[in-house]
């Protein structure tokens, strides 16, 4: 039964407020247009507060924009705030969230009925330059008021000497978004006077657009919009100071603490294996480090690779090889050895139908364990990063590195990535996408650097020239020097060319052997048997060691599956160009 009561008063209050709370009854604005460019503002605001006792009024002012995706800000400056008589009023100015925010009144003291505030200011980068046209867009009021006015209005003075007939107006008066020309414009002989045919509500505006012939409006330079533009997109100077950073930072830690002479060696260095030296020189375990290790442990005498031919496929007969095993890791391996050779064992198996193809070339192996390349296809894969790791391992304990250049690589790509997705965060965030186009390239050049980043320390400084000091020996091998090497140890050949092979200059250690053997090692067997020159047998070798790379590293494929746009041509609204904000009462 008491509805209708409480119905009743809320009425009354909301009428009430409606009658007794303030409003703008007239918004009058003058801009007065200079042909630098600039223009200076005037907005007579008379507020009628009725009974209400208030301290004044606040006026806030976008001067940030977002302009196809970038910032743009426009300068406003020179702000002073009159009464009709002409004496300043107490005002406090901040600028605060892309807006400038003027606060009219004194906080000790109340006014109430009807007061004339008379803001002036001075904008600057508020012009609009096109091939065909310059324009002012321009939102007089604002469509942020949280009161009615009830009359708008704005008077443009353009400047001397522009042809009346070539000016073109528009304008736009309702809530933000609207596209109603609910308003009126009148070219005089020196103004443009715009008026709104209507009361505006709270929340709704006026804007005016003025098309003017072009020459008559100063353009402003190339270097100062240039200053400008990057003064509002600071964010541009993320990527060059980024990429300093970078630079520096590989200055003190990217760097090789020593740079040696690379001088020819005839040995490799002691104690390191072939993916070892290998790795050291290029900071990098490659496949071909690691298939390097085949062939060492063959000459080693820890196994032997047996080539055999598969089932014919029209005119052409594969290869295979098996992998036979001679004897068990022991304690001569080190670490990363026993892990590939036990792997090696683990993961591969063999078909009986190649059993006898195996024996019919090695007799010898029929006791023995082996397997064959083909069966480490889709099964080896899960062992390499194990082996990968222990290499590092070994080399971080040797003391070759002050930390793992794999784990430094992934540091900085992980850099790289974290860069890009904040660039995309922010750009969203912000609406820049000033953030992308910096931060984006600085991501993709901190996953480059991160490739050069690895540092040895001195002592692997040292080793890695000796190791290339070897690679420059093979590339430049003396004939007579390589014979006095054959005849002081008939091994070398063999025992120095898993690591011509880990170095990729295994070509050039075979062709340097040539005339010297003429028969394949032992632990090798080829499909025919015979005499081998060096160079027959490398290209051999090397056929059988991509595949064994290939079938290692092969894996069974995966399972399943605003502001500063034309208010001309359709494209301007209420609330657009720039301007406008609102207001209220405080």
């Amino acid at each position: 039964m008491f509805r209708p009561i409480r119905l009743v008063l809320l009425c009354l209050l909301i009428f009430g407020a409606a009658a007794y709370g303030y409003y703008i009854s007239d918004f009058e604005c003058e801009i007065e247009m200079h042909q630098d460019g600039s223009y200076l503002v005037s907005e007579q605001i008379t507020v009628d507060f009725g009974t209400e006792l208030r301290h004044g009024i606040y006026r806030d002012i976008p001067y940030k924009y977002d302009v196809k995706g970038f910032k743009k800000t426009v300068r406003i400056r020179n702000i002073n705030v009159f009464d009709k008589n002409g004496n300043r009023y107490q005002t406090k100015i901040t600028r605060r969230g892309g807006y400038l925010k003027i606060r009219i009144g004194a906080s000790d003291k109340v006014v109430s009925g009807k007061k004339i505030y008379i803001i002036s200011y001075e904008v600057t980068r508020g012009m609009l330059y096109y091939d065909d046209h310059d324009e002012l867009y321009w939102n007089v009021t604002g469509t942020e008021w949280g009161c009615s006015i009830w009359n708008a209005s704005a008077k443009v003075y353009y400047p001397e000497g522009m042809p009346r007939d070539e000016l073109r107006t528009t304008c736009f008066a309702g809530p933000y978004g609207t596209e109603i020309s609910d308003c009126s414009a009148e070219i005089g002989d020196n103004n443009v006077v715009f008026t709104s045919n209507r009361q505006l509500g709270a929340m709704e505006g006026l804007t005016i657009g003025l098309w003017m012939p072009k020459g008559f409006i100063k353009k402003p330079g190339f270097a100062k919009k240039l200053g400008w533009f990057l003064g509002d997109n600071w964010q541009f100077f993320l990527f060059p100071v980024g990429l300093l950073l970078l630079i520096v930072i590989y200055l003190k830690r990217g760097r090789d603490p020593l740079k040696l002479t690379i001088m020819p060696r005839y040995e490799p260095p002691e104690d390191f294996s072939p993916a070892q030296a290998g790795t050291v020189l290029d900071e990098s375990v490659d496949m071909r480090d690691m298939t390097s290790m085949i062939v060492d442990l063959a000459v080693r005498g820890y196994l032997k690779i047996v080539q055999f031919d598969k089932e014919k496929i029209l005119f052409f007969k594969p290869k295979d090889y098996g992998l036979v095993k001679l004897r068990d890791a022991d304690s001569n391996l080190q670490e990363h050895e026993k892990i590939f050779f036990t792997s090696l064992f683990a993961k591969g198996s063999f078909d009986s139908e190649d059993l006898p193809k195996i024996y019919k070339n090695c007799p010898e192996c029929e006791d023995k364990v082996l397997i064959t390349v083909s069966s480490l296809k889709d099964e080896f894969y899960t062992e390499l990063p194990k082996i990968k790791n222990s290499i590092y391992d070994s080399l971080v304990d040797k003391g070759m590195f002050p930390s793992r250049p794999d784990k430094v690589r992934q540091k900085y790509g992980g850099y790289g990535v974290t860069l890009m997705v904040i660039a995309g965060i922010l750009s969203i965030m912000s609406s820049n996408i000033s953030f992308a186009i910096s931060l984006v390239p600085l991501g993709i050049l901190t996953i480059i650097f991160g490739r050069f980043m690895p540092r040895k320390s001195r002592e692997g400084s040292a080793t890695a020239a000796r190791v290339a000091g070897f690679e420059e020996f093979v590339r430049r091998v003396e004939k007579d020097r390589i014979e006095r090497m054959a005849k002081e140890d008939p091994t070398v050949f063999e025992r120095l060319l898993p690591y011509a092979m880990a170095l990729g200059v295994a070509d050039q250690w075979a062709e340097a052997f040539a005339d010297i053997f003429k028969e394949a090692p032992g632990w090798y067997v080829s499909s025919h048997p015979g005499r081998m020159p060096t160079y027959m047998f490398v290209n051999d070798l090397g056929s059988a060691v991509d595949t064994v790379g290939a079938a290692m590293a092969s894996r069974p494929r995966s399972s399943g599956a605003s502001g500063g746009g034309s208010s001309f041509g359709g494209g301007g609204f209420s609330g657009g160009g720039f301007g406008g904000g609102g207001g209220g009462a405080w």
